[in-house]
C-alpha cells in the first residue's frame, strides 16, 4: 500500500522511452517489470509510486551505469510544472532554489533540498526518501543533475558547479559526470549534494515578474490545498476533470491520484462511500449544470457525463429523475436533486 504523498508526476518519464531504445532496453517491458502503467508515457500529470520510479531507474541502469544522470541531462526544468514556473519568477538564483525547495512535494515527495551555507561557500544538499528500502544510486544521480540543469537556466549554460559530492561509490566511466557537474566530484563522501558559491546564488534573475510570482504563489497554495483536501473531495475533482474523456473509471483515477484502485476502494469503504456514489454525485451535480443552466444538445451533455452513448445517458437519467432529460430541461423537475 502507497500514500499519494509516496508518488512521483509521471513528467519525471519524459524522455525515457527514447533513451531507453538508445541503449538496448524495452520502455515497455520496463514500465510493465516496475508497475508503472504505460500511460506515465504520455500522461505527465498521472501520479505513481517513488518506489516504481526508484526500481524503474536502477532496473534501467543494466543499460547503462550513468542512467539517471543522462535522463535528466536531456530535458529542461519544465518537467516540474508548477514548482518550475514559480522558481522562473524569483528575483535571484538564491529565491529560486528555494522556492524548488519550499515546493518540490507537488513534482515527488521523495526528494528534498536543504541549503547550507558557511561563508562564500554553499551546499545544496540533495535528500532522497522513499517508503520502501532499495537502492538509490540512479534517483539520487537524477535528483542531482535536475538541480545542475536549474542553476544553469540562471547562472548560463556553461555554468558548473565548484563541487558535486555523493555518498554512494564511484561510477566506472565519469564522462556523464564530469559534463554535467565539472571536474570536481568527490564519491564515498558523507552527503550528497552541490557545492556552489554565494555570488552564484545572489546572481539576479532579470526576467523575474514579481506580481506573476505572487499570482503563482496563490495558485501553487491552491494546489497544496487540493491534495490536503478529504480523499472524498479529491476523488470527486478527479471524477469531474475525466469525466468529459470517458476515462472516469476507478482504474483511471486511481492512476491519476498514485493509488492501486484496490486500495483506493478501500479507503473510500471506510470513510463510508465508493467510487461509484462519488461518479453518482458528480454526474448528478454535472447533469444540473448542463440541462438546467445551458442550451447544450443532449448528446454532447451525454458525452461531457462520460457515458458511452446517449441511449446510456437516458436510461441513467430516468432511473434517477424518474423523467427524460428533455422532460427536466423543459419543465426544470429535478432541481432539489440535482446538487444531492
Amino acid at each position: 500500500m502507497f500514500c499519494v504523498a509516496d508518488t512521483i508526476r509521471a513528467a519525471f518519464l519524459t524522455g525515457y522511452a527514447e533513451l531507453a531504445r538508445s541503449v538496448g532496453l524495452d520502455p515497455l517491458r520496463m514500465l510493465d517489470a516496475a508497475g508503472i502503467p504505460r500511460a506515465a508515457l504520455t500522461d505527465p500529470d498521472l501520479r505513481f509510486p517513488t518506489t516504481a520510479a526508484r526500481d524503474l531507474l536502477e532496473a534501467s541502469a543494466r543499460g547503462a551505469e550513468d542512467f539517471g544522470l543522462r535522463l535528466i541531462d536531456q530535458r529542461t526544468p519544465s518537467i516540474m510544472g508548477p514548482v518550475a514556473l514559480i522558481a522562473r519568477e524569483q528575483p535571484n538564483v538564491r529565491g529560486v532554489i528555494d522556492a524548488v525547495a519550499r515546493h518540490t512535494a507537488l513534482h515527488t515527495e521523495a526528494t528534498t533540498l536543504h541549503v547550507e551555507e558557511a561563508g562564500d561557500v554553499v551546499i545544496i544538499h540533495v535528500r532522497t526518501r522513499f517508503p520502501a528500502p532499495g537502492p538509490t544510486r540512479q534517483a539520487v544521480e537524477s535528483g542531482m543533475g535536475q538541480v545542475v540543469r536549474v542553476l544553469r537556466m540562471y547562472l548560463g549554460a556553461q555554468w558548473r558547479p565548484v563541487g558535486a559530492s555523493f555518498v554512494h561509490g564511484a561510477p566506472k566511466s565519469m564522462a556523464t559526470h564530469h559534463r554535467v557537474f565539472g571536474p570536481n566530484i568527490a564519491f564515498d563522501q558523507d552527503f550528497d549534494g552541490i557545492v556552489c558559491t554565494r555570488e552564484d546564488l545572489d546572481r539576479p534573475n532579470l526576467g523575474a515578474d514579481p506580481e506573476m510570482a505572487r499570482q503563482i504563489e496563490r495558485y501553487i497554495e491552491g494546489l497544496a490545498s487540493a491534495a490536503q483536501a478529504p480523499l472524498p473531495d479529491r476523488v470527486r475533482e478527479t471524477i469531474r476533470n475525466l469525466l468529459p474523456t470517458g476515462r472516469a473509471t476507478i482504474e483511471v483515477v486511481g492512476m491519476q491520484m498514485g493509488v492501486d484502485p484496490r486500495t483506493l476502494q478501500r479507503q473510500l469503504a471506510a470513510l463510508g462511500t465508493s467510487f461509484i456514489d462519488l461518479l453518482q454525485d458528480v454526474r448528478m451535480a454535472q447533469s444540473g449544470h448542463y440541462l438546467e443552466e445551458s442550451d447544450r444538445p443532449l448528446a454532447e451533455v451525454s458525452d461531457l457525463l462520460g457515458f458511452s452513448a446517449l441511449s446510456a445517458f437516458s436510461r441513467w437519467h430516468r432511473a434517477h429523475y424518474g423523467c427524460s432529460a428533455s422532460d427536466r430541461r423543459k419543465t426544470g423537475k429535478g432541481n432539489g436533486m440535482a446538487t444531492q
